[in-house]
């Protein structure tokens, strides 16, 4: 049995810093301990809102991540909290990360565009959401400009689903345009078709 050497101690993180000088040493260790428990901290974060969206809508996801920060939810973008995913191709790898990305979400808001069309992840997701008992999933139109605010009717699949509008500084989760509740009631459990 020997005790802990400071030597040894000393050699093997000097080894893995690749710096002789404590001071240096110390700032590495420092920042890779930070870094380590930043890793750690999103391996183990839970969250409000999965936003499924193509990543050609890069600029609008950002905006809108931000409005439903500012309104209190918290909500998971892939390429914020995970940058190291390549979504360009279907892996194993992805889909693992994914996949216990939506175990730890509430609900996933499906954005939904000209460039959702051509995302080879965002049915899969929505699909696997929809899969899990008490899952929260609503659509997400993202519209041109001077589009009429009528009933969206999302094709296929997404018209199974009611959709968020934000009218004014609240958003709201429909099942038409006359049958709605606020979004945080929605997402707190309440059913805008139980709405009067």
């Amino acid at each position: 049995m020997a005790l802990l050497k400071k030597s040894a101690l000393h050699e093997k993180i000097r080894k893995t810093s690749g710096f002789d000088h404590d001071v240096n040493i110390r700032n590495f260790s420092t920042r890779e301990l930070l870094a380590e428990k930043r890793e750690a901290d999103r391996k183990h974060a839970t969250y409000d809102i999965f936003l499924s969206h193509s990543s050609e809508d890069a600029i609008y996801i950002k905006a809108l991540r931000d409005e439903l920060v500012d309104a209190g939810f918290s909500v998971y973008v892939d390429w914020i909290e995970d940058p190291q995913l390549d979504r360009s191709a279907v892996t194993k790898k992805t889909a693992v990360v994914l996949r216990n990305r939506m175990k730890s979400c509430k609900s996933l808001l499906y954005v939904t565009s000209t460039a959702a069309k051509k995302s080879i992840w965002m049915p899969w997701e929505l699909g696997y959401m929809d899969s899990r008992t008490n899952s929260r999933i609503a659509i997400a139109p993202i519209v041109d400009d001077g589009q009429e605010h009528n009933d969206f009717k999302g094709q296929e699949y997404l018209g199974l689903y009611p959709y968020l509008d934000k009218t004014g500084n609240s958003f709201y989760i429909h099942e038409s345009r006359r049958v709605y509740v606020g979004f945080r009631r929605w997402f707190e459990g309440a059913d805008p078709t139980a709405q009067t």
